[in-house]
């Protein structure tokens, strides 16, 4: 709407506190409430935005009477701010992004599942193995599908992996319902631990039967699995997502110093992503290729000790960051 892009362009340059941030939401309410009135008194929208611009359309003597001085080199041109709706839509889509991935596993381990469960029925039940494969293929397709699907829906979200505002209210309401939640994830995990351990029974079933093949165990273990995953990937993406808010959301009295940490730390992981890792994956081709013999077998431990630099590094770059 034109009302809220001017007052974000007049705010542009005003330091950021939780006293402006109140100013300008002030402002926009009266803006919004003064055009709404002058357009149901029959004023046309460019009549009603006219005098509203008029009307509200300097704010240098009310920051002047406030004591508050524009900032002209600015290290911030936006300020995102996360509303209490802005927040429960993000909470809703990580929930429904965990369902969807979760049953886009599920799906793809059904599939898997009941093509080995065919397979070793098809002897017995005298029907062509193919069937199995025809089985797997929707099943495929439609796992492959939601996770491709929730792939792409997860980029509208990427807002929220960088700060932005929020106010101290808000963030005391997450924090409630993030401990509240707590005892939905603990749920969440032991029903997913459960069928997994639940899982190994039709293996060792199959395992025990003479009668029958070992596949139909291997595929009702896989179905299972499947479930509980589903249990693991909902319920902590419906966590993560209280984690994101509270570790991204920012007092608006240090945002912009949380703005300029988080650039470094982007820096910082690009360079981990394009040289860090190819240069290890080098090494171990390298060490592989060039001196052969047994290393393959050990020199997969570059990996996890890479794994275990970078998350030391990390954590160290941050700390100091936020120093």
């Amino acid at each position: 709407m034109i009302i809220r892009e001017y007052v974000e362009q007049m705010f542009k340059s005003v330091p950021l506190t939780e006293e402006t941030y109140q100013l300008k939401q002030d402002m926009l309410a009266n803006m919004e409430d003064k055009y709404e009135h002058l357009i149901a008194e029959g004023a046309t929208e460019n009549e009603a935005l006219g005098v509203v611009i008029t009307e509200f359309g300097n704010i240098d003597e009310l920051l002047t009477e406030m004591g508050i001085r524009k900032d002209t080199e600015k290290t911030v041109d936006h300020y995102p701010t996360m509303e209490s709706d802005a927040v429960d839509g993000y909470i809703k889509s990580r929930q429904t992004m965990g369902l969807r991935i979760g049953l886009g596993v599920w799906s793809i381990l059904t599939g898997v599942g009941g093509m080995l469960t065919l397979f070793g029925l098809a002897p017995t039940l005298n029907m062509p193995g193919v069937i199995g494969v025809i089985f797997l293929l929707p099943f495929l397709i439609i796992g492959i599908g939601l996770l491709i699907m929730e792939g792409l829906r997860s980029r509208d979200l990427q807002a929220y992996q960088s700060p932005f505002v929020l106010l101290p209210d808000l963030r005391d309401e997450i924090a409630d319902r993030k401990k509240a939640y707590e005892k939905s994830l603990a749920f969440s995990i032991m029903m997913g631990v459960a069928l997994c351990i639940l899982s190994f029974v039709p293996l060792l079933i199959g395992l025990w039967t003479t009668t029958l093949s070992v596949l139909p165990g291997i595929g009702l273990m896989l179905v299972l699995i499947g479930i509980g995953v589903v249990f693991f990937v909902y319920g902590g993406n419906s966590y993560y997502a209280f984690t994101v808010l509270l570790e991204n959301g920012k007092d608006p009295a240090c945002f912009e110093e949380a703005v300029k940490a988080d650039k470094r730390m982007k820096k910082l992981n690009y360079i981990i992503d394009e040289i860090y890792w190819p240069v290890i994956v080098l090494v171990y081709l390298g060490l592989g290729f060039i001196i052969g013999g047994n290393v393959w077998s050990w020199s997969w431990i570059l990996f996890v000790l890479g794994g275990i630099l970078e998350d030391t590094v990390k954590a160290l770059f941050e700390s100091i960051y936020k120093s």
